[in-house]
């Protein structure tokens, strides 16, 4: 077995006194390392310039069979209408930065011969243990829901149920009690490590963990992109087939498939860890299902929302801006300003999107209602047919839900949209008809999850959550409720309209904070007509995912 010994950290701080490559007197320079006969990185090109500043990490996993193997750094000039021009190289032993934890050094540019320049490079060598730690560190962080570090009873059931969705219950409970070695009620990251490497139960989950894959933990270290992200790299892919929901005697596996309009494929659904973690804990098991009534969990609920919501207010939240994008493959071409301009998490998650991003269906035509949000989108023509196929919530009434008995009694066997949005989603929702925005009323709550597996347990999440009531009154289809909801560590709802003013179809409503989110729409009996292809998917069951702006359907008046 070819072992892995370490892990090399190798940052390209920059490069000083390159050569004038162009004819303005500059140079557009970027490098790439090559290790083994390949390339394995680039930095970013920096344009007009002969002292070019990267700070470029990539970090790089040697096995035994590699340590007599070298490092190339080789510096281009960037050409856009001819090739690249070769600058040059520095060549670097493997095995004198394994024999030094840290090596920081100006290294000569060399071609031909000639030197060329300069190029700084930090080399820091990561050890077993460092990763040992850091890889721990991110499970336990994964799950903690509470963000206090360590594992609740809860929380360990959702690691345990991740790591094994066929783990009995009442040994799971005795597996913690064994775990918790100092009986403070908690699992500490020195608990955690001695449960897998140091118990019989320890030693077979981590088959689990690990796949029989001992250097994943190395590997899983070597492509995060930070300390947060080696969980998500460990679990992401395996979570869709391991959340599972019984059925009679068997199990069948839940995945969240969204039928995608615009190009007419089904989709899997990415789920942040947060998502995963209170999907495990509130779903996936008796105890959680148990538990989502009791008001210390709704309580708990509320104070993890505003401590996201603190926390995404913070400055230093934008440095989770670029992970967020690269996780959820966001088109940031599509977003109004410059990714500069935000100073925090939320101010981008809130982001605007240039007008010509999302163009309204038929603008002026006031017969026509459009989808008021980027969702996952559910239409039902009635409240019966929603209630037999999506909504599982034991008492759902449209009186509970909007808190208003009078009101309600308008909308008996009214027709329903639910807009899902998920936390890549842009978050600012419009108005989906044309009239004059009625009064709105806030209705205080807890934030359960409004993803569709909590949805269809017998959970009554749009009756629970935060949310807002809003009322149009529109010509063409009448008075029509939309109601802004909630949801897990959702910070905010926020409105940009008042009472009284005129809005057309498309126009912004408001937004919500950080967090997943929904919007329910309200129709009177027999005023609205939803499109084909949105009632057939919503028959099946299965969402479509919409474009803001994109048909809903016409008025009936």
């Amino acid at each position: 077995m070819d072992e892995i010994i370490g892990v090399l950290s190798i940052t390209i701080v920059d490069a000083k006194d390159l050569p004038k490559m162009d004819l303005n007197g500059h140079a557009d320079p970027y490098t790439e390392i090559h290790f083994g006969g390949k390339k394995i990185f680039k930095t970013e090109t920096i344009k007009k310039t002969l002292s070019p500043t990267w700070n470029a990490t990539h970090k790089i996993l040697i096995h035994k069979s590699e340590e007599n193997y070298h490092l190339t750094f080789k510096v281009w000039d960037w050409d856009k209408a001819t090739q690249n021009d070769f600058i040059g190289e520095t060549t670097l032993d493997v095995k004198s930065l394994l024999d030094n934890i840290i090596v920081d050094q100006n290294y000569n540019i060399m071609k031909k011969e000639k030197e060329r320049g300069k190029l700084h490079i930090l080399s820091k060598l990561i050890t077993k243990e460092e990763v040992s730690n850091a890889f721990w560190s991110s499970i336990l962080t994964h799950f903690s829901i509470d963000g206090d570090n360590t594992l609740n009873e809860f929380e360990f059931v959702a690691l345990i149920t991740t790591l094994d969705p066929d783990y009995p219950e009442p040994d799971i409970n005795l597996l913690f009690k064994k775990s918790d070695l100092d009986g403070d009620g908690t699992i500490s990251i020195k608990e955690l490590e001695n449960l897998f490497f140091s118990t019989p139960e320890g030693k077979a989950l981590t088959k689990h963990l690990l796949a029989d894959n001992l250097d994943l933990m190395w590997e899983a270290y070597a492509v995060s992109d930070s300390f947060s992200t080696i969980a998500d790299n460990i679990f992401h892919k395996d979570f869709q087939n391991s959340l599972k929901e019984t059925d009679g005697h068997h199990k069948k596996v839940k995945t969240i498939l969204v039928h995608n309009r615009e190009n007419g494929k089904l989709d899997i659904e990415k789920i942040p860890s947060y998502i995963q973690v209170s999907l495990r804990v509130m779903y996936s098991t008796s105890a959680g299902r148990s538990a989502v009534n009791n008001s210390k969990v709704k309580k708990l609920m509320k104070y993890l929302t505003a401590k996201t919501g603190k926390k995404y207010n913070n400055p230093d939240s934008v440095k989770e801006i670029p992970h967020f994008i690269k996780f959820h493959e966001l088109n940031t071409q599509e977003i109004l300003d410059p990714l500069t301009s935000f100073k925090t998490f939320n101010e981008f998650f809130y982001r605007k999107l240039k007008p010509s991003a999302r163009p309204v269906f038929e603008p002026t035509n006031p017969k026509n209602a459009v989808c008021p949000a980027d969702c996952r989108l559910h239409v039902f023509p009635t409240l019966k047919i929603a209630t037999e196929l999506w909504i599982k919530g034991k008492s759902f009434q449209i009186a509970s839900l909007i808190q208003d008995e009078q009101l309600a009694q308008q909308y008996e066997d009214g027709s329903l949209v639910i807009a899902r949005l998920a936390p890549q989603d842009y978050h600012r929702f419009h108005v989906p008809v044309t009239g004059i925005i009625g009064p709105s009323k806030p209705i205080d709550g807890t934030y359960f999850t409004v993803n569709p597996i909590a949805i269809r347990e017998d959970i009554d999440v749009y009756c629970e959550n935060k949310r807002c009531v809003t009322q149009i009154d529109s010509e063409y289809f009448g008075k029509v409720l939309f109601i802004s909801v909630g949801a897990t560590l959702v910070g905010s709802i926020n409105l940009t309209t008042t009472e009284g003013q005129h809005v057309t179809k498309g126009d912004e409503q408001g937004y919500f904070a950080f967090g997943g989110s929904t919007i329910l729409l309200l129709f009177k009996k027999n005023t609205i007509q939803f499109d084909t292809d949105l009632i057939v998917n919503s028959t099946k069951p299965i969402e479509t995912l919409v474009k803001v702006g994109t048909s809903l359907g016409n008025s009936v008046l």
